[in-house]
């Protein structure tokens, strides 16, 4: 992975937004190869496993959880259709796959900060193409 980004002609060094220790797009092969391991297994694609997921890394996320499982049911029953009921599984599947590494969550919610909140607009984009990449990651994981 190169240390550069071109980003529409603008070259955005990975460092302007790196931090001493803070995890890169490849923290989660980096944290095999240091021995660490995620906090819970990588659970099933169902809505029972991601919710033993969901409980045993953050207890407070449990109610969205919850009430977003309501909605979709209720959405899907209403419509006769799957996909409210896929849509869940897949947003809560990956939110389980990023947050089971706390040093990778860390980072996205810092790239999240970066792009609410800096008035550089090279900052903003890169910290957008980072968080492209752990969710594009995050999605791609299988164990």
């Amino acid at each position: 992975m190169s240390d550069v980004w071109n980003l529409g002609g603008a070259e955005i060094c990975r460092g302007a937004l790196m931090k001493p220790g803070r995890p890169t797009l490849d923290a989660m092969t980096a944290a095999r190869e240091d021995g660490q391991q995620p906090i819970v297994p990588l659970p099933e694609r169902d809505p029972a496993a991601l919710r033993a997921a969901v409980a045993k890394l953050d207890t407070a996320a449990l109610a969205k959880f919850e009430s977003d499982w309501t909605a979709a049911a209720a959405q899907a029953r209403d419509e006769y259709r799957l996909m409210p009921a896929r849509y869940f599984v897949e947003h809560w599947w990956t939110w389980v796959a990023v947050e089971r590494w706390p040093a990778l969550a860390a980072r996205l919610r810092d790239c999240e900060r970066i792009v609410a909140e800096s008035a550089d607009r090279n900052a903003r984009r890169a910290a957008a193409a980072e968080i492209s990449g752990i969710l594009r990651r995050a999605e791609s994981a299988t164990t």
